[in-house]
């Protein structure tokens, strides 16, 4: 039988008559009655009861504890949530957090490798936090910005914690029907995300016009486009309503 606050109320209420001493029906009307019960009396008894079969610690055949409800955050909640996680907090963070090393990464490559640094290439991490390159590029130019990328533990470090960030900010806008009207509505997994998600290309549009608008210098906004634009142009739609 499912217990519900009404069900155990009624039922202290009814205990408590029973162990009333008996009332002169010609003085005292059964509303009366009622209000003289004990309000501490009634608090203890409306606790969760639990029987026998349904959970009970071993060799005990009843106990109780104080009822409690646990209650789902709010649709508003979780879209602040999401907004922290993805258009505002935790993801540009993380892409600022990178940017230096990353500035660093691209100074270096102009200095050994000029031609390269201005052809048009992108990284991303793959599901086992490996650096993986792709543009329009030779398979050796790949394979060497690999293996530079990679060498680059402090990229690999703060790269490798993107995806996760991304999709619990996309849980958030999914909600409770695991639908999403925002950045949720997309399929993006430890997988797929290689195949998504252009991180240097994220880095690149932080410098965008907006930049100097605050006070980190990231421009959070062309971020947010760039980061819309890849997702709408790579990512399947599964998730929309």
């Amino acid at each position: 039988m499912k217990i519900t606050h009404n069900i155990l109320t009624d039922t202290a209420t009814a205990q408590l008559k029973n162990r009333s001493a008996p009332v002169d029906s010609g003085k005292l009307s059964d509303t009366h009655s009622n209000e003289k019960m004990n309000k501490h009396q009634l608090q203890r008894f409306a606790n969760d009861i639990y029987h026998k079969d349904e959970h009970t610690p071993q060799n005990q055949s009843t106990y109780d504890r104080p009822l409690s409800i646990t209650a789902h955050k709010s649709e508003s909640e979780l879209l602040v949530k999401m907004e922290q996680t993805i258009d505002f907090g935790e993801l540009p963070k993380k892409l600022n957090q990178l940017r230096p090393k990353y500035e660093s990464f691209m100074n270096e490559l102009e200095v050994s490798s000029p031609s390269l640094a201005k052809k048009e290439w992108g990284f991303s991490v793959d599901s086992n936090d490996k650096l993986v390159v792709s543009g329009n590029i030779t398979e050796d130019e790949k394979k060497y910005l690999e293996e530079k990328l990679n060498a680059d533990k402090n990229i690999v470090n703060l790269a490798k914690e993107l995806p996760d960030i991304l999709i619990k900010g996309q849980e958030y806008d999914r909600g409770y029907d695991g639908k999403g009207k925002y950045w949720g509505k997309y399929d993006v997994t430890q997988e797929n995300f290689k195949d998504i998600v252009d991180i240097k290309g994220l880095l690149d549009s932080s410098y965008g016009p907006n930049a100097k608008a605050f006070d980190d210098g990231f421009d959070v906004m062309s971020y947010q486009n760039d980061l819309r634009n890849q997702l709408a142009s790579k990512a399947e739609v599964k998730y929309a309503y």
